[in-house]
């Protein structure tokens, strides 16, 4: 995985008319956030609290969009799916450590291009 870039920021760019001082806020906020997230997100699952887990994956969802993260958006999109339904699937917990890989490259990847941006 390590070669394929897990985020696209051209959706950002578009959306800020290519602002830099935004496109560095909303890197920066993501790289601060998304790992307490995910930890939140590997608890709730952990605990079988099904709701608070798909208040975050709700919460991720736009985040998944501005950093062009489509798998994780569709892993996202996937476990809310599963929580509305009541019908959690047996391998949730391989799409939560699928997700949590996706979120550690997109980390290094949105911190190598915040050094660019500064």
């Amino acid at each position: 995985m390590s070669d394929y870039q897990v985020t696209d920021l051209s959706y950002l760019r578009e959306m800020t008319m290519d602002d830099d001082s935004i496109i560095k806020d909303t890197t920066e906020a993501f790289l601060e956030n998304m790992p307490g997230l995910v930890q939140q997100m590997k608890q709730y699952y952990a605990d079988e609290e099904w709701q608070k887990l798909g208040k975050v994956a709700h919460q991720i969802k736009p985040n998944m969009t501005y950093m062009g993260m489509d798998k994780g958006r569709s892993i996202v999109l996937n476990i809310e799916k599963q929580v509305k339904e009541n019908n959690i699937s047996e391998d949730l917990d391989t799409q939560l450590t699928e997700f949590e890989k996706l979120c550690n490259q997109a980390c290094t990847e949105l911190a190598s291009k915040l050094e660019e941006l500064n």
